[in-house]
């Protein structure tokens, strides 16, 4: 199953009206600029999944709130001939593989993240924490402030909290494993 993000913008809205939080507010709380912002929610931009974080944990929620729940088994199985592809947009340069997802209830969301290499550093920061194992190319992480290179088979485990970046070291896509607290799907 192949998945894209859609009214993404929306839902933002919806939630920032909610809260009543206005553009201006948010954009100082998140770093992201008021004109983003508006593209955002009229769904002329999609954030990725990592800004939809950093803009949920802004509005006091989580990233789940962007994606429809599912209230089913307790138990799920990621057929490797099945899989749960998941990007923010159709031409994005990111894909993630959703191999561990609990609902609501779950502790954690396990990923693949398959990632090209792209000028625009783009800044993150969430509530949680992340376990990530580089399978293939390289990538440089940046954890306030300091660089983290890694190869594959390299692992890294950080609190989420502080500002971080990910650079694709490498002239090929990198694929990483992912452990993200909390669960973001």
């Amino acid at each position: 199953m192949d998945e894209v993000l859609r009214n993404v913008g929306r839902e933002l809205r919806a939630l920032r009206r909610a809260r009543r939080v206005s553009v201006g507010e948010l954009a100082r709380d998140t770093g992201f600029s008021e004109g983003y912002l508006s593209q955002v929610e009229k769904g002329t931009a999609i954030p990725s999944i990592s800004g939809l974080a950093t803009l949920a944990a802004s509005l006091g929620t989580d990233l789940t709130a962007f994606f429809p729940r599912d209230d089913g088994a307790r138990v799920t199985v990621s057929r490797a001939s099945d899989p749960h592809r998941l990007r923010v947009a159709p031409n994005a340069r990111e894909e993630y593989t959703v191999l561990g997802s609990g609902g609501p209830d779950a502790a954690m969301t396990a990923l693949v993240h398959r990632v090209f290499p792209f000028d625009e550093m783009v800044r993150h920061r969430h509530v949680g924490e992340r376990f990530a194992l580089l399978l293939s190319g390289r990538v440089c992480l940046t954890i306030g402030g300091e660089d983290f290179e890694l190869g594959p088979g390299d692992t890294i485990h950080y609190s989420s909290h502080p500002e971080h970046t990910l650079q694709v070291l490498s002239n090929g896509p990198a694929e990483i494993f992912w452990l993200v607290t909390p669960a973001i799907l």
